[in-house]
């Protein structure tokens, strides 16, 4: 499983925050705005599980699986037509004709640039300043998570892997995390 451990901290840490949130109001206050309350942390709850612990690329021998806070990717090396690092890594992938590749952005491995310019110019930082030893030059985790789909995809495509198309669905269990509680915070706002 392949993933920045960032959001999966920040995920972690609105969980303490909306159990405590909860507690608290359901101890404190039994009125109809902590029922609104509880409704709104709920839905706040189903945003961040969506975009802090689901994303996640998981790759094996068949291909790519990518899980993106609304949608899952099937990418088989057949379909995959090329890897690239911008804001995250992004999998161009082949679909049915006449339609053109899609590029699939894997949320779970996102990598801004001052991110990818920070440690650049830190391993440009630490040859300069310890030029009497070696050292080994800093390379952002998600470039070499990019470069290690792109090998495995071009050996995957040199050992023969069969024509495929991206498989896209639907992740119905955030989609609900989120409208269901959000379902609710809107019926209790407009009955108030």
């Amino acid at each position: 499983m392949l993933r920045n451990t960032g959001p999966l901290v920040g995920w972690w840490i609105w969980v303490v925050f909306a159990v405590a949130g909860v507690v608290q109001t359901a101890v404190s206050a039994h009125d109809y705005f902590s029922i609104e309350v509880i409704a709104g942390l709920l839905t706040v709850t189903g945003v961040a599980y969506a975009t802090g612990l689901r994303p996640v690329v998981i790759a094996d021998s068949n291909g790519i699986l990518v899980r993106n806070p609304l949608r899952d990717h099937v990418i088989r090396w057949g379909a995959l037509n090329g890897v690239y690092l911008r804001d995250s890594v992004e999998l161009s992938c082949a679909r049915r004709a006449p339609l053109k590749d899609k590029t699939i952005y894997c949320w779970a491995l996102y990598s801004g640039r001052r991110r990818r310019q920070r440690a650049e110019q830190f391993g440009w930082r630490s040859r300069i300043q310890q030029a009497s030893r070696p050292v080994a030059h800093t390379v952002e985790p998600t470039a070499l998570i990019a470069a290690d789909l792109g090998r495995r995809s071009t050996y995957a495509h040199d050992a023969g892997a069969p024509a495929a198309i991206l498989e896209s669905d639907w992740a119905w269990l955030p989609i609900a995390l989120i409208a269901v509680p959000a379902a609710a915070v809107l019926a209790l706002v407009l009955a108030a």
